[in-house]
Parts: structure tokens; C-alpha cells; sequence
């Protein structure tokens, strides 16, 4: 019963779980940063051989810029212009998060109009048995998802969905819902989606 709190480090479990998800996951496979970035597990996840890292903010993105091999994502959907034209030019991001026709106008600006740009329309998914529900923070759906889907596919090299199901869902049949709604978005959206990310 310790007065103080106590952090238990475990990077070679970390290490083993990703290694694991990397040998039976068919796709990149991505860590959050944002969930912790010692430099103890950052290093085991790496050595493990994660390459890609979700960030969320531009003091993640300075640290994570200096990964060797990094690839970086800002999957944040709303971000300052400042955050855009930095992670863009200064740090080499091209993946970009969005959940709305502004914040697609922001990065296409902020960026240029770039033409190498992989850009993720996040969408609201219900969050079945999930602790802290997430639909109503951020993500488009509707009509609205279906007519940004179609503009983003127009100025994004790579066009990709994205969804959260909500922080410590419960039950696995909330991604087979959401994945669900990603299928029938991009049907009557009638767009070509190059990537999913979960």
C-alpha cells in the first residue's frame, strides 16, 4: 500500500505483444503515442519492429520525428494550421486525420494543395459497451461523411477511413458495427478507399 504512486515498466512485454500483432496483423501496424512515450518502451516496440506511430500533437510529433525509419500520422482530426504546416513541411508528415470539410480546407492549404497527401476521414461509429464513448467527440456520418468522403478523395493521393470505437470497449461485435458503417459509407459514397485504420 504504497503512499506515493508507483509506474511498473514492462517493455519486454511490450516488445512480445508486438511482435505478436506484427507476425498475425496483415496491415501496418501503428503504436499511439500518446499512450506512452517512454523512451523505454518506445525503444522495445521499435526493436520489435513498429515503425508507424499515431500522434496526436506537435511536441509528439517533435519526439517521434526523431524515431529512425518513422513513419508519422497525425490522426488528431482537428488541428491548428500551424500543427498542419509544421508536421507537413518541417517533420515530413503526409497522413492527415479529418472530420470535416474545414479541416480538410486547412490542411489542403496548409500544405499547399500537396499531391502526396494520405488523408483519413474519420467517421462516428456507435460505441457499443465501451467505458468512455467517443461518437459525439469526433468523427462525421451521414450524409455529411458521404459528401466529405468525396472531397477528400479528389486532392488525397491516398484516401483512408478511420473510426474509434470508444476507450475500453467491452465487446468485439463494436468493431464488426463499425466496419459495417465504414462499408456502407464508402458504397454510397461511391468512393475508392486505399486504407482503414482501425
Amino acid at each position: 500500500k504504497p503512499e506515493h504512486p508507483v509506474l511498473a515498466s514492462r517493455p519486454h512485454a511490450a516488445a512480445r505483444a508486438a511482435r505478436w500483432f506484427l507476425d498475425n496483423f496483415p496491415g501496418d501496424v501503428a503504436y499511439a503515442y500518446k499512450a506512452n512515450n517512454s523512451v523505454f518502451l518506445i525503444g522495445a516496440l521499435y526493436g520489435a519492429g513498429i515503425r508507424h506511430f499515431d500522434v496526436a500533437s506537435i511536441p509528439e510529433l517533435e519526439d517521434a520525428s526523431t524515431i529512425p525509419d518513422a513513419q508519422l500520422h497525425f490522426m488528431h482530426p482537428v488541428k491548428s494550421r500551424t500543427a498542419i504546416r509544421r508536421a507537413y513541411h518541417e517533420l515530413g508528415v503526409k497522413s492527415f486525420a479529418l472530420d470535416s470539410e474545414d479541416e480538410l480546407a486547412k490542411i489542403v492549404e496548409e500544405t499547399g494543395g500537396a499531391r502526396d497527401l494520405r488523408l483519413y476521414v474519420r467517421i462516428a461509429v456507435p460505441a457499443k459497451n465501451s467505458r468512455v464513448p467517443l461518437e459525439h467527440k469526433f468523427g462525421i456520418s451521414g450524409a455529411a461523411a458521404e459528401q466529405l468522403l468525396v472531397k477528400t478523395r479528389q486532392v488525397a493521393d491516398e484516401l483512408g477511413m478511420t473510426f474509434h470505437v470508444g476507450s475500453q470497449t467491452t465487446t468485439p461485435e463494436a468493431y464488426a458495427m463499425a466496419l459495417d458503417e465504414v462499408r456502407k459509407l464508402i458504397v454510397k459514397a461511391g468512393v475508392v478507399v486505399d486504407a482503414i485504420d482501425v
